[in-house]
């Protein structure tokens, strides 16, 4: 006994540890089905967890007292889904609902530190109409998602009309205020916040051609958003975080307004919402630099896997199974799956391993025979492993997640 725990000690001393990061599972956002005549939900909003490792795809929640989902985010061992009129707080590893409250117009969510920030807007099913709220921002607790604090819509308080996508880094907060429900009279503004303070610090006006801001991305110290317009073609505005500099760039190839879209590369990718073709806009040099190869589909949200670079995109006809496109760097065609309906937003939940390795010096290995644990069985599985070769070599690791 002593004998073998001083071998499996100086396995141990003799090993290099190292942080692998895999993606454990994949969340989807699905909206679901609604006749906006009858307001009669047909399909209701899913969550769905995909496990690239085995293809294949599972629903894990039906919220079915909503209309319609309009973000998802993770953050530690949760993750946070704004549905309607409700945000709801879920274990990730179990999928159990810990707490909801109801939040009114709630559009999209930011974590910083431990604040929920989130956006506002909606229209009145009745008139159609955009709704009057006395606040399009507001912060939440992302322990219990109790209120904390409102930004009032009067002037220099907060924004004064609906806001859309948000964005933090290391200090501030960025909010893309479109009026987005009130058609004709959208607005072009990014407001930032100090999330500390929650002093609400500056309103950065985008001009005419930066009206309707519907996504926004964070490229180093450079805030993207991509603009709308009046749905009769689109932009590009960039945000120089340090000194404030904003410029606005024409999108020539869009003339109806833009669907998904995703920074890449150092390359925005956009389409038309009503084209198959993918454009891409170089953020490095400042242009548009033509098609992208492979992708010739009408996508309705993008996402890159962080860990290989894998493209997600879905494809959507929003009343039946949304099917997942799947591409590898250079755009071509690896794989996909059929997910819920109306795939909306499509999240990666990225973890970290722990692998200890002892790197021997002679190590001139041939064919793997197999790998064991410390008993002699055969074993892919975390703790000791030791990977046997057909020229005599024994490598040994320990594996921790």
């Amino acid at each position: 006994m002593k004998q073998t725990l001083l071998i499996l000690l100086s396995f141990i001393i003799s090993f290099t540890f190292s942080q692998n990061q895999y993606i454990n599972q994949v969340l989807l956002l699905n909206e679901g089905s609604l006749d906006f005549s009858t307001q009669e939900i047909i399909d209701p909003v899913k969550i769905g967890s995909y496990d690239p490792q085995t293809n294949t795809y599972t629903t894990i929640i039906e919220i079915s007292d909503v209309k319609f989902a309009t973000d998802l985010i993770i953050h530690e061992d949760y993750f946070f889904v704004a549905a309607d009129d409700k945000i709801f707080k879920y274990d990730l590893n179990t999928y159990d609902m810990i707490v909801s409250v109801d939040v009114p117009g709630v559009r999209k969510l930011c974590i910083y530190n431990d604040y929920l920030f989130i956006t506002k807007g909606d229209y009145d099913n009745t008139t159609y109409s955009s709704v009057v709220f006395d606040s399009y921002l507001e912060v939440y607790s992302i322990l219990d998602l109790s209120f904390i604090y409102s930004f009032n819509s009067d002037e220099g308080s907060g924004p004064q009309w609906s806001t859309e996508s948000i964005i933090s880094d290391s200090e501030r907060i960025y909010v893309a205020i479109n009026n987005g429900f009130e058609w004709g009279n959208y607005k072009g503004i990014i407001g930032i916040i100090d999330p500390n303070t929650f002093d609400y610090i500056e309103e950065i006006d985008l001009g005419e051609e930066g009206i309707n801001p519907i996504n926004m991305f964070k490229d180093g110290d450079k805030i993207y958003t991509l603009n709308n317009k009046n749905f009769d073609g689109s932009s590009l505005s960039m945000l120089n975080t340090t000194d404030l500099d904003t410029e606005v760039f024409g999108l020539n190839t869009v003339s109806s307004g833009c669907g998904a879209s995703i920074i890449r590369d150092e390359k925005l990718y956009y389409q038309d919402l009503s084209q198959n073709q993918v454009y891409k806009f170089d953020i490095a040099q400042l242009e548009e630099s033509g098609l992208v190869e492979n992708l010739d589909h009408n996508y309705y949200t993008m996402s890159l896997n962080p860990v290989n670079g894998f493209l997600y995109a879905s494809i959507t006809d929003y009343t039946s199974e949304n099917q997942i496109m799947i591409y590898d760097q250079n755009n071509e065609f690896v794989n996909s799956f059929i997910a819920d309906v109306a795939t909306s937003k499509i999240i990666f939940d990225m973890r970290s391993e722990s692998v200890a390795i002892q790197e021997d010096v002679n190590n001139k290995t041939d064919n793997l025979i197999q790998s064991v644990d410390l008993l002699g069985r055969k074993t892919n599985q975390l703790g000791l492993n030791l990977s046997i070769f057909d020229n005599g070599f024994v490598s040994k690791k320990y594996i921790i997640k």
